[in-house]
Order: C-alpha cells, then sequence, then structure tokens
C-alpha cells in the first residue's frame, strides 16, 4: 500500500506539473514532468482518406498514452496494398470534403486529449496534384542540347535538340487518374509549354565526362559528372535563337575554329508528386509562380476553415524538385529585372551536374566555363540567386502569408532546394531539417539552428528517425543513439518517422508507408502496435521529451557566426565535393560551437557592444568567413562597418576581392576590395584556416568548452544558458570509447541529468585555471547532459565500485515465443533453452516476437545487506527486455548497455527470474519469393547474454 501510495502520489505531482504553463515550470519540472508541448511528436502516415473516425480518435489516444505531443498528418497513397477499386477510390477522396471531416474528427480528439497536429499542405510532395495544377500551372524545367561544328562549313548546319528528360511519369497510364475525361486535352496542353527558349554559339572545346554504365533508358537527371569543364571563348558568343528552323537546322555558317553550339528547350516536367492521393493527375506546381500556390493552397488547405481546432501548423517537406535546369516561364524576364543584364548569352555556363539535384545533391565542376575568366562563375552565382528569389516570391512568401492568414505556423524543410537555405528555414515560424541526409549529419543540421537564433525561431524541428532501405530492422538502441545525434545538432523538437494508420492489419504487421517495393527497400521507422518492439516507444518517447524540454528552456550559446553565401547545400559545396568539413569540425574540437549566417542576417545586423546583434536580437561575439573569392558588395560593406564598430572578424586564409555577380563587376569589385581594405584597417584578420580556432582563443573569444582529453573527433555538443546555469549536452558520434573530460569556462558544480529513467547524479569537478573540470569518459554511442549551477560547489565524488559478480548460466533457461515467421503466425513452448542468437537456433531463425526466458537464481544473503545495489547484467539483447523478479517487472531495457538495478527486489535464496524479450519485425519478413521482401537480410536476433549479477557499494 505505501508503494502505491507513492506511485499514485507521482503520477498526480506529474499530472500537475506537466499541465504548468512552460514558463513557470522549473528546469527540474520540465525534466521531471515535460509538458506536452515537449514531448517528439510523430508522422502519422494516412492512406489518402481512408480512415475512419473511430480508428482517428483511438490513435490519437495512443499516443497520448505512448508521450507524444502530437502528429503530422501526411496524406499518402498505400502503394504495394492491394487495394480493391472501392478501396482506391476512398483513398483518393484526399481533399474532398470527406478527408477533412476526418482532420476535423482528429483535431478534436488532440484538443480533447492536450495534443496539437500538423498539417501537411498536399499529399505526399513535392506540393501539387489534383484539378487545382493544370498544365499551365505545373512546373517546368529547362533542357540543353550541345552540338560540336567545325567552322568553315558552309550553314545551315544540322543541331541536336533537347528532348524531354524520361522520368517517373507526370502522365503515366499506369495511374487511372489520368483516364478522367476532364483532363483528356492534359498532355497535349503540357506539351504546348515545350518551346525553344535559346540557340546559343560560343567557340570552345567540349568537356571531358565521368564515363557512367548502361541505364536502361531512364535517367533522373541528364547531365554526367564532369572531369574537365569545356572551356568557352565568352567573347565569340552568338545568339542564333532566330535561325533555328522547324527541321532543326539552324541558318548559320561558323567562322573558323571549334564551336559549341547549345540548344535550349523549355518542357513541362515529366515528374509527378510522388506517392500521392486524390483525385486528378499529380502534377508538381510551379514554385516560381504565386498562381500557382494560390490554386493550390486554395484545394488542401483553404477548406480546413481558419484556426483549424487542435492545428499548430502546416508543412512542406524538403523541396526535392527534379528539373534538368531550374526554369519558369517569366526566368528571362525576371534575371534580367533582378541582375541587371541579359542572361540568353551566357546560358552555356549556368549548368553544373549535381548541383541541387533533388535526390543526390553532389559536387562536379560545371559542364562549360569561360577561358580565362571568372565570368562562369559570377554568372552561376546570378543564375542561382534568381532561382531562390523568384522561389521565395512565387512559394515560400505566400506559404507563409497564406498560414498566417488561417491562425497557423508554417513549418518548412528548406534544404534539398535551390534557394538561400537559411533564409528559407528562417522564413518559416518552425524550421525543420531532418536526419536522412548523411545519416543524422550534426553539421547540416545546424543550419536549421542556426537560422532559429538568426530569425528569432525558439523551436528547430527534425523529420527523425529515418533509414533509407531499413524499412523493418532498426533497433532501438539505434534510435536512442540517432535521437542523441540529432540533439547535438541543435535541434529541440522531433518528428519521429512514423507512425502508419492501421491500414490492412490483418496482413501482419500491416500496411508500412514504406514497405519494400520490387525496386527498393523504402524507410523506417514503423512505430506501430504490431511491431514486436512497440514496448520500446513509451520509454524512447519519454526520453525525448525529458531532453527536449531542457533543450527547449534558455538560449543557445553559440559564439562563432560562420558566414554562409551559397544558393542550397549539400556536403562538399563549399569545399570542391571533399566533404572535409574541416573548419565545422575544428570549431567544435577547439570547443567553439557556431551557426552559418548568411547575407540577409548580415545585412540586417548590428554591432552592440563589439558584437554581431541579429535582427532576432541573438548576439555573437566574433564574425568568421571561409575561404572565398567573391562576395556581394553590399555584405562587404557591411562586414567592413562592424569591424569599425569593433566587432573581431576573421577571414580564413584569404579575403574576398571581388563581388559575386557579373553586372557592373568593375565598380561592384571595386567596392569589395574597399571595404575589405577597410575592415582590414579597423582590426580585422586574415588567418591561416588551420589557425583560425587558436586565434579565437588570443583574441578572448569565450569558448563553449573545452575538452582535455586526447582526441575530440566525432564529439558533438550543444549548451544553452538558463537563470545562470549552463546546460551542456554531449554525444559521442565515434565507434570507440573516447575521453570526453571538459572544462567549462564558468566556476560551479555539476550534475548528470539521466534522462533515460529521470534523476540527477552529481559529477565530480575541481577547479582548473581556465573554469571548471569535468573528468568524463563516453562508451560509443553515449551521451551525456550536463547542469552547472554557479551556486553549487565543486565536489569531489567517488565511482560506485562492483565488489561481487555472479555468473549466470547461458543454459537452461525454459524458453516461450509468441509471434510471427514468415509473417504468419507464431506461438511455441521451446522447453529448456541455451542463450543465443536465434538466427542460429533451430525454429527461430525467421523469427519476430517476444520470447519469455525463465529460471530461478539463488541470491546470497551477503549481497543484501544495506547499502549494497544489485544489478543484473543481461549482456547482448536484440533488441529489448524486460525483467521481471519475483513478480515484480521493471522498466523495459530498450538501449545498451542492458543492465537493471534489482535491488529491493530480491530476496536470499531462490528467485524466480523472468525476462522477455523483443525482437524487430525484420526476421519474420524474409520471403525469397514475395518481390521487395527477397531483398531483406537477416539481422541479429534474440538473447545472447552472458548474464551475470553484480553487487556494488
Amino acid at each position: 500500500m505505501p508503494h502505491r501510495r507513492f506511485l499514485g502520489g507521482a503520477c498526480v505531482l506529474a499530472l500537475c506539473l506537466s499541465s504548468l504553463p512552460a514558463f513557470a515550470q522549473t528546469l527540474e519540472q520540465r525534466f521531471e514532468a515535460p509538458s506536452k508541448e515537449a514531448r517528439p511528436r510523430v508522422r502519422w502516415w494516412w492512406p489518402g482518406a481512408a480512415v475512419s473516425d473511430e480508428e482517428l480518435r483511438r490513435e490519437v489516444q495512443l499516443l497520448d498514452a505512448q508521450g507524444f505531443g502530437g502528429a503530422e498528418i501526411q496524406s499518402f497513397t498505400p502503394n504495394f496494398v492491394t487495394l480493391t477499386p472501392e478501396e482506391r477510390a476512398v483513398v483518393n477522396d484526399y481533399a474532398e470534403p470527406r478527408f477533412f471531416n476526418s482532420v476535423r474528427v482528429a483535431g478534436e480528439a488532440a484538443k480533447a486529449a492536450g495534443l496539437t497536429l500538423d498539417y501537411t499542405l498536399g499529399s505526399s510532395w513535392p506540393s501539387g496534384g489534383g484539378f487545382a495544377i493544370t498544365p499551365e500551372k505545373a512546373f517546368v524545367e529547362l533542357a540543353m542540347a550541345r552540338t560540336a561544328v567545325q567552322g568553315g562549313q558552309a550553314g545551315p548546319i544540322k543541331v541536336a535538340i533537347p528532348s524531354r528528360t524520361r522520368r517517373l511519369g507526370a502522365l503515366s497510364m499506369l495511374d487511372a487518374r489520368v483516364k478522367d475525361p476532364a483532363v483528356a486535352d492534359w498532355g497535349k496542353r503540357l506539351a504546348d509549354r515545350a518551346h525553344i527558349v535559346a540557340v546559343v554559339a560560343v567557340k570552345g572545346q567540349a568537356p571531358q565526362l565521368v564515363p557512367v554504365g548502361p541505364t536502361a533508358g531512364f535517367k533522373l537527371y541528364p547531365w554526367d559528372d564532369v572531369v574537365t569543364p569545356g572551356a568557352l571563348d565568352m567573347q565569340s558568343r552568338v545568339v542564333l535563337t532566330d535561325r533555328l528552323k522547324d527541321d532543326g537546322t539552324l541558318d548559320w555558317t561558323p567562322p573558323p575554329g571549334d564551336w559549341q553550339v547549345f540548344v535550349y528547350k523549355q518542357y513541362a516536367s515529366d515528374v509527378g508528386v510522388l506517392g500521392a492521393a486524390g483525385k486528378g493527375p499529380q502534377l508538381i506546381l510551379d514554385h516560381m509562380k504565386p498562381e500557382a500556390f494560390a490554386a493550390h493552397a486554395a484545394r488542401v488547405g483553404d477548406p480546413l476553415g481558419d484556426k483549424p481546432v487542435a492545428m499548430r501548423s502546416t508543412f512542406v517537406d524538403s523541396l526535392e524538385l527534379m528539373q534538368d535546369l531550374p526554369w519558369s516561364d517569366a526566368f528571362l524576364a525576371q534575371f534580367r529585372k533582378r541582375r541587371g543584364y541579359e542572361l540568353t548569352p551566357y546560358l552555356p555556363l549556368v549548368l553544373q551536374p549535381g548541383w541541387m539535384q533533388a535526390w543526390g545533391e553532389h559536387y562536379s565542376p560545371p559542364y562549360f566555363d569561360a577561358s580565362g575568366s571568372d565570368v562562369g562563375d559570377r554568372v552561376r552565382a546570378d543564375y542561382r540567386r534568381t532561382i531562390s528569389d523568384m522561389m521565395f516570391d512565387g512559394f515560400l512568401k505566400p506559404f507563409v502569408a497564406w498560414n498566417h492568414s488561417k491562425g497557423l505556423k508554417a513549418k518548412f524543410q528548406a534544404h534539398g532546394g535551390a534557394i538561400d537555405i537559411l533564409r528559407g528555414y528562417g522564413i518559416a515560424d518552425i524550421p525543420e531539417t531532418e536526419d536522412l541526409v548523411h545519416d543524422g549529419d550534426p553539421i547540416f543540421m545546424r543550419f536549421a539552428r542556426s537560422a532559429a537564433n538568426l530569425y528569432g525561431r525558439p523551436i528547430v524541428s527534425a523529420e527523425s528517425l529515418v533509414w533509407k532501405n531499413r524499412p523493418y530492422e532498426v533497433t532501438p538502441d539505434e534510435m536512442r543513439r540517432r535521437v542523441d545525434l540529432i540533439l547535438s545538432g541543435g535541434v529541440n523538437s522531433m518528428i519521429l518517422h512514423g507512425l502508419d494508420y492501421r491500414f490492412h492489419a490483418e496482413d501482419w504487421p500491416g500496411w508500412h508507408a514504406f514497405s519494400p517495393s520490387p525496386y527498393a527497400l523504402g524507410f523506417s521507422t514503423m512505430f506501430t502496435e504490431t511491431n514486436p518492439i512497440w514496448p520500446a516507444v513509451k520509454p524512447l518517447a519519454a526520453y525525448i521529451g525529458r531532453l527536449q524540454a531542457v533543450l527547449q528552456a534558455g538560449t543557445n550559446i553559440v559564439p562563432v557566426a560562420y558566414f554562409y553565401g551559397q544558393t542550397g547545400y549539400y556536403v562538399g559545396i563549399e569545399d570542391k565535393g571533399a566533404g572535409a568539413q574541416a573548419a565545422e569540425k575544428a570549431f567544435l574540437a577547439a570547443g567553439y560551437d557556431f551557426d552559418r549566417i548568411n547575407p540577409d542576417s548580415i545585412a540586417n545586423a548590428s554591432v552592440v557592444a563589439k558584437q554581431l546583434v541579429a535582427a532576432s536580437g541573438y548576439r555573437y561575439p566574433v564574425l568568421v568567413l571561409p575561404p572565398l573569392e567573391g562576395i556581394r558588395a553590399e555584405t562587404a560593406e557591411s562586414i567592413a562597418k562592424y569591424a569599425r564598430a569593433g566587432l573581431p572578424i576573421f577571414f580564413a586564409d584569404r579575403a574576398p576581392d571581388r563581388d559575386e555577380g557579373l553586372a557592373d563587376a568593375a565598380r561592384r569589385d571595386a567596392r569589395v576590395r574597399r571595404a575589405i581594405a577597410s575592415a582590414l584597417r579597423a582590426g580585422a584578420k586574415i588567418v591561416p584556416a588551420a589557425q583560425v580556432p587558436q586565434a579565437l582563443r588570443n583574441a578572448g573569444i569565450t569558448a563553449n568548452l573545452t575538452f582535455t582529453g586526447p582526441d575530440a573527433s566525432n564529439l558533438y555538443y550543444v549548451q544553452r544558458l538558463l537563470d545562470g546555469r549552463t546546460i551542456t549536452f554531449l554525444y559521442n558520434r565515434g565507434d570507440q570509447a573516447r575521453d570526453a573530460s571538459l572544462v567549462l569556462p564558468a566556476m560551479g558544480g555539476v550534475e548528470r541529468w539521466n534522462a533515460m529513467g529521470g534523476g540527477k547524479t552529481p559529477v565530480s569537478t575541481s577547479a582548473d585555471g581556465r573554469g571548471t573540470r569535468i573528468t568524463l569518459a563516453l562508451a560509443p554511442g553515449e551521451s551525456a547532459l550536463l547542469v552547472q549551477d554557479p551556486k553549487s560547489p565543486l565536489a569531489s565524488m567517488t565511482t560506485p565500485q562492483p565488489v561481487a559478480r555472479l555468473a549466470i548460466p547461458s543454459d537452461g533457461w525454459s524458453l516461450k515465443v509468441d509471434g510471427h515467421v514468415l509473417r504468419k503466425a507464431f506461438a511455441s513452448d521451446m522447453g529448456t533453452a541455451t542463450l543465443k542468437d536465434w538466427r542460429d537456433v533451430r525454429g527461430l531463425e525467421n523469427f519476430s516476437g517476444t520470447a519469455t526466458y525463465r529460471r530461478a537464481i539463488t541470491v546470497d544473503p551477503a549481497w543484501l545487506q544495506q547499502g549494497k545495489h544489485v544489478t543484473l547484467d543481461l549482456g547482448a539483447v536484440h533488441d529489448i527486455a524486460t525483467v521481471s523478479v519475483n513478480g515484480t517487472t521493471l522498466p523495459t531495457l530498450i538501449t545498451a548497455p542492458f543492465r537493471v538495478d534489482l535491488t529491493g527486489t530480491l530476496k536470499p535464496g531462490a528467485n524466480d527470474l523472468v525476462v522477455t524479450i523483443a525482437n524487430t519485425p525484420q526476421n519474420a519478413m524474409l520471403d525469397a519469393k514475395a518481390p521487395g521482401f527477397k531483398m531483406l537480410k537477416p539481422v541479429p536476433a534474440g538473447w545472447v547474454g552472458p548474464v551475470a549479477l553484480e553487487a556494488g557499494r
């Protein structure tokens, strides 16, 4: 009874604390009982409109019970599920009254539970689809064909005409929706948008391309990577557009020399919205055309009404626009207006393979460059900036304005598109990154955190726990490590990917939005009740909630503003494909966290007390610029002004000496040179890139921390300041243990807070000439949440030591299993078993589910004396474990090391020990006869051990 009263009191206390407004809670209260707003959220996959009110209400309650703060509705076609015509019709009721009624039902259920919803503004991605996006509003691309011509031959000459790149089929006849009589003329209308944009001839040589193998007639992009760019004599350029005849001949006699003739043709792109539910064709809208966004929002958003119940925001996923060259009907006119010159004669210079591809962005040299000049770099910068400007005006600004008009926030993933990525994140109320990029690269994810600081956004969201080609095998231990990695990238609010609406549940494990296809394995993670590791979801959500509650408190501590002037982003964009991220890693290893800062933010900043103050009010003690050749004259002049105001500024390796663009280049280049000279006279410094971190220390720039161990690589961290207390979250990404000992610059005692189970432990600290020294070791994949309070004294703590260890035999366990084999239900009493990988156990090779191991263990009474703690070490577990002792069930273990404190549950002599193991669905999904599933491979499963009891003081 006393135990029950304690638990009840704890529940009441937790309920009271979680209902307090965030501003009224202490940090301890936030941590022990995170508010629902601080909880993680989940992407909620709906099979189009094929949802029921009853099930929606049940799943909202389920999310609340499992510890989520809300969901992001993502309507999706249930690919690779056999649907009847009736089911297909219901799925495609997306964006119809039936669907919006379901959204309202979900919202009412969420409101009743104290949760909120996000809503994807459109089914799937990119944005578009339905009868609203007509051929005239669909996005377009610029295709290029090149013909090498030897001068001196008499014209006319035959030239290659670019064809539309064959992709995924925007009007595929395999899609029954395109057979609707209402769209009978859409194919012709799309074709009517095709026209020749320009024909340009330039003297020069062809590029040397990277050889490629056969493509079976299907390529996402027509461009091959470049070994050596073709060199063009831009003084010889001639525009011949009006000389091209309908038969593909060019009425032109080339002068002597080697010539390259370029033909550019605009097409409506042959790709549609991926996986979209809904009626009609699924054309992608033109993101540079505001009327296209307006038509889209009228279809998928306006029927929600104003201030939809329980809805927090609408969401747009990463842009992922698949075009030969990004283009729009008005592009040439807009370029002339915005950049001040005609693009047509310079079109041969804009193409650079890999640059901002929808999938697989990477570095390649450009196809062609201007001989002996930097004209190519300037034109490409102007072209990219124009794309970005037009997408802001045509899509992003209208998207944000539409949300605000409805009383909603805008949530946006700015990566994966040809835009100013920092401004793109910052224009949204909730900037969102994702962990699919380079397996959760925390340097990439800092772009979203940077924008949050620069533009005053308190929440940094992330589409989280996504692994490519691993739909069923990701373990909770991997999830916990990925959580820590994401948080160490500056994120403080996760959208877990994702909860599948219960659909076709009779075919275990039911519908998964990314079930394997014959072509690809899809994506994880599958958060559904039919997944055997479902018991791990609640403790994982609680873990995330505690960390997010802390990392949403106070303000970030980021000392370095690190300039970024590129359009778009991919790893390697700044170092020509090396992808070393050398500067960013050097900052972190030296103890300096950093934000990237863009020209837009520099233009709107000021300097106060020798610190750079962003428009949001966020302050940076120092500005660092990477090696740059060109920078906008206005940005250079702002930097000079800030240097004169006393802001410490460092140029790595060299300072820029010219403007980015081509128009009025001589005058603007001179402005850049004058501004840089002024900055250097005022105290800005040029420092070798490798010496920048030391230069920061020499300049007195306070670091977040100083590592004292021999190797700080793969140690990622973020810091926040709240009421004088410094919060440090530190993660070891490496596959080796690290000495993560460090010095914090302030003085004060430190506690390590345990986000997995709650509770706090004092950390040994000592005075150091640089601040407070902490001794810390981190195992591979281990993290530490450290809270320093300047009001607390330093303390020397002793580490508990084991005094006895008892090995528990690996054989002699009774074993019962309940789950699935080859996707069929399977339950069995396996009799007496030995601990080993289930792949080596007859009958369990293809088993997924739960297994119950049981045996009696004898405990020496001396082990139970006061002051001793008894721990059960389970050894290797695949993938979660729940331990019960003498009828008392302990919290589920979801991450290594699989150790559980048995203190208080044991009695002298014989004890009943029960261990329940559950694994991922993978092994039961293997099927050599089924398309897609035959590509799955068996993974470790079950309980391997060794197992031991440990007694310690």
